[in-house]
């Protein structure tokens, strides 16, 4: 495509140049069309200028008596030397211009106007304040005149015949009774265009050939230009590849390892959702927080490098080999095979490893490990972990996972939940806890989250985990949401804090709840005071509806946040379509995050993305000092966790940054 780009620009540049000179010669010829009328206009009136100043001065001898009218001072009238002086000017100067006397009633025919001054004493006649008069309406030549009015002085010999010299009566019969002010003639001064043509069009055609040269001198420039622009643009394009490859290597590799992480293999796992073998396996080190507190962290990393190494030399032939946070390793398989060969395969490969002695330190040490694998199962990952934490929870080297591996005990659990949220709702029991979000600018507590528990009658408080999820299967997620919306502003009415609620993709989605919350809204003194907390999540499928809502609750002044940002592989992409205003960093990796190389990386890009879009960061599950210091090194603006502080019915602002 790009070099498809490139060479339509070669084709093009030869076209936008040839148009440029055209423009150019055109703008040039025209130019010089202009200077050559100007230059005839202003010829001509230099001449005029003297051939009236002529003409005054010989009338002026006549009329004052210095010169009478006889048969020798005849000649130096106008009339009579205009014609001659014309001829002789005409013949000596180059440009062969005339400047003559003429009239439409003309005493000396050699006086009498042609066609064009013809056209100026009627342009004269009609305009009678003009004085000069100038046209190339000819195309051979330029005609330019000025008027001759008659005065009280020309009276003398053009008024009365019998008033007139015996000398001008004997001589003519015509040109008598004129009135004063009445167009007598002009001063006609013709300047034909063959010579002044020559003269400005050499001067053009020099131009257009200057022009045309120095365009082509440009356009081969800019030509070789281009083409050596194009060589480093593949140059550049391949070193952009690279560098890309690199950045999303970062991303969906482990550092320690090298080994691709929990994004590659989510993002693995979705690429090969319709294969018909999918098997998944999931190994964690057992025990590998007693080797970090027993041997430190350093040793802890080599364990995982080794172990990397063991895993990838076993399970050479057809396996992806993942590294998962903290101590957990992946084995994916998309070869076809059976489910009992898979686990054949995974058994072999944990003995193997088990049996193997680590050297670290000068320390020989023996590692066990537990195991959970899941095959052609929806939702591979979850249940591979359910089949993992069972392994860890009883003890045991492997577990698969099948449907009916925990279905019963759920199933009990659900029915209780179903009950206890049934009473919750009926009775009001529904009641919002505060956790504090602290600040790292202010070093203050000034916002909080509203989270939802159910108090009983008697006074146990059963945690969200319990009944959101049967909530949401049962459709009663909504009443949740408007209890806590209803009590946290009612709580907050009152406090100038920041407090913010979570909603769901089904609270957006449902039109009575949309409705609740902005009738809510409206009523609220402060709704700047809001923020409404959206949770990112995969299962969203159409981010017009997130805009929509976004769109309608920020024109009351309520903000935004994303939660558990950096839980799903894509959202980087949909927030930029987003304007929100926090993004509330996941959990999972903040937990990890002063242990887990990739965590810490994740998190730090999250935070300077954020920072580059004009976002707040809110960091949450923050569980102990190091954490703490950690991210307010890195830069996140606002904390959350049972280190700050935990959810309680009243607002907790106890906690002083050491």
């Amino acid at each position: 495509m790009k070099s498809f780009l490139n060479d339509k620009i070669l084709k093009t540049i030869p076209v936008v140049f040839l148009i440029v000179i055209l423009l150019k010669i055109t703008y040039s010829y025209f130019e010089a069309k202009e200077r050559e009328y100007e230059f005839a206009k202003k010829e001509a009136e230099v001449l005029n200028s003297y051939a009236i100043e002529s003409r005054y001065y010989y009338q002026k001898l006549f009329l004052n008596g210095n010169l009478e009218i006889n048969e020798k001072t005849l000649p130096a009238l106008p009339a009579f030397s205009s014609p001659i002086i014309s001829e002789n000017f005409s013949k000596n100067n180059p440009l062969n211009i005339s400047v003559r006397t003429v009239s439409d009633r003309a005493r000396n025919a050699k006086n009498q106007a042609d066609k064009d001054e013809l056209k100026a004493i009627e342009f004269f006649k009609k305009n009678r304040d003009e004085t000069a008069y100038f046209s190339d309406e000819n195309g051979k030549l330029y005609q330019y005149a000025t008027v001759l009015k008659v005065e009280d002085a020309c009276l003398k010999c053009h008024g009365k015949r019998g008033d007139a010299p015996l000398h001008i009566q004997n001589l003519y019969k015509n040109a008598y009774d004129y009135k004063v002010d009445e167009v007598r003639g002009i001063i006609s001064i013709q300047i034909p265009t063959e010579n002044l043509n020559k003269y400005f069009y050499e001067n053009f055609f020099r131009s257009a050939l200057f022009d045309s040269a120095l365009f082509l001198l440009l356009f081969l420039s800019v030509l070789y230009l281009v083409k050596q622009s194009k060589k480093i643009n593949i140059a550049l394009e391949e070193k952009v590849a690279e560098k890309t490859k690199e950045l999303k290597d970062s991303f969906l590799y482990d550092r320690l390892t090298h080994l691709p992480n929990r994004l590659k293999l989510i993002e693995d796992i979705s690429q090969n959702k319709n294969g018909k073998s999918l098997h998944l396996a999931l190994i964690n080190i057992d025990t590998f927080k007693d080797i970090n507190d027993l041997y430190g962290y350093d040793v802890g990393d080599e364990i995982l490098i080794q172990v990397s190494k063991r895993v990838r030399e076993v399970c050479k032939d057809s396996n992806f080999v993942y590294k998962l946070p903290n101590d957990e390793f992946a084995i994916f398989k998309t070869i076809q095979i059976s489910d009992e060969e898979f686990f054949a395969m995974i058994k072999k490969t944990l003995s193997v490893i088990s049996e193997t002695k680590f050297f670290v330190a000068e320390q020989s040490i023996f590692i066990t490990f537990s195991c959970g694998i899941a095959s052609n199962q929806e939702s591979l990952l979850i249940k591979t972990n359910t089949a993992l934490q069972i392994a860890k929870k009883h003890s045991k080297s492997i577990v698969v996972y099948n449907d009916s591996l925990d279905a019963k005990e759920q199933i009990i659990k659900n029915m209780d939940a179903l009950l206890i949220l049934k009473k919750a709702i009926k009775y009001d029991l529904i009641t919002p806890y505060y956790q504090p979000i602290y600040n790292t600018r202010t070093k203050k507590i000034d916002k909080y989250e509203a989270l939802a528990r159910i108090i009983t009658s008697s006074g146990e408080i059963i945690a969200p985990f319990v009944f959101l999820d049967i909530a949401v299967k049962s459709k009663l997620y909504p009443e949740i949401t408007k209890a806590i919306i209803t009590k946290s502003f009612e709580f907050f009415r009152d406090k100038n804090l920041e407090f913010s609620i979570n909603l769901s993709i089904v609270d957006i989605q449902s039109r009575e709840i949309m409705k609740f919350i902005l009738s809510k809204i409206q009523e609220f003194s402060q709704p700047q005071r809001v923020v409404f907390e959206i949770l990112e999540s995969d299962k969203i499928d159409d981010y017009e509806e997130i805009k929509g809502f976004i769109k309608e609750v920020k024109k009351y002044g309520c903000k935004v946040a994303i939660d558990d940002f950096g839980s799903g592989y894509s959202n980087f992409s949909h927030i930029l379509e987003l304007n929100v205003d926090y993004l509330k960093i996941d959990s999972s990796l903040v937990k990890f995050v002063t242990t887990d190389e990739n965590s810490r990386v994740i998190v730090k890009t999250i935070i300077n993305f954020a920072s580059n879009l004009g976002l707040k960061t809110i960091a949450e599950f923050v569980e102990d000092k190091d954490s703490l210091e950690l991210l307010e090194k890195m830069g996140v603006d606002f904390i959350q966790g049972y280190y700050i502080g935990k959810p309680q019915s009243g607002l907790n602002s106890d906690f002083e940054s050491i």
